[in-house]
């Protein structure tokens, strides 16, 4: 395969030639955005196979029906929904073969800090950082993955709507708001975080 020499921001011109049939242009997209994909739905389910086949699936699909795709005016939160989606669909599926009903909201969201932030000042910042770990695990799913999206990967809260699939933008500043609001308690409540009162 050739390279493709698309800028990082020509993202229209990268879809166009896709659409055409374009196998560099493919192999663009997938360079670019299967790590992505990987990272966020890796936080619903341990099962790496799982997430690796599903997302093969998934650009194997992008790819024999690009000829129908409309051109996304945002490409990230386009294919964070997809996935997304096809995901939650393929667990759904996992979860009706063991038996177990199935739940909208039942998944799991994983959030952990990321090995930079362990590192800093080691010893010092070791115990703030596992009390913070800690204390994501008190948040909700749907919160912890708002904070994911919104902190990890820079998205804004009408995209963070989106992909989430809330009915309004304002649902997902509240699950930030109210994600961050109980961290702030807790880590005040343990004299890790000064309050302001």
């Amino acid at each position: 395969m050739t390279n493709l020499h698309i800028p990082l921001q020509d993202e229209h011109t990268l879809w166009t030639k896709l659409r055409e049939g374009d196998r560099d242009a493919f192999g663009e997209v997938y360079r670019r955005y299967f790590p992505l994909l990987f990272r966020y739905c890796i936080r619903f389910t341990d099962n790496r196979h799982l997430v690796k086949d599903v997302l093969q699936d998934f650009f194997t699909q992008l790819y024999l029906k690009r000829q129908t795709l409309t051109i996304p005016e945002r490409p990230k939160s386009y294919l964070l929904v997809s996935a997304r989606r096809e995901l939650v669909r393929r667990l759904g599926t996992e979860t009706r073969r063991a038996g177990e009903p199935l739940q909208e909201e039942a998944y799991d969201f994983s959030l952990e800090l990321s090995a930079e932030n362990l590192l800093i000042n080691r010893q010092h910042e070791e115990k703030k950082a596992r009390h913070l770990q800690r204390s994501l695990y008190l948040l909700t799913d749907r919160q912890k993955e708002a904070i994911y999206l919104r902190f990890y990967e820079s998205m804004g809260y009408d995209e963070i709507a989106g992909i989430m699939q809330l009915k309004e933008v304002k649902y997902a500043r509240t699950l930030v708001y109210r994600a961050i609001t109980e961290l702030k308690a807790v880590l005040e409540k343990d004299g890790l975080l000064l309050s302001k009162h």
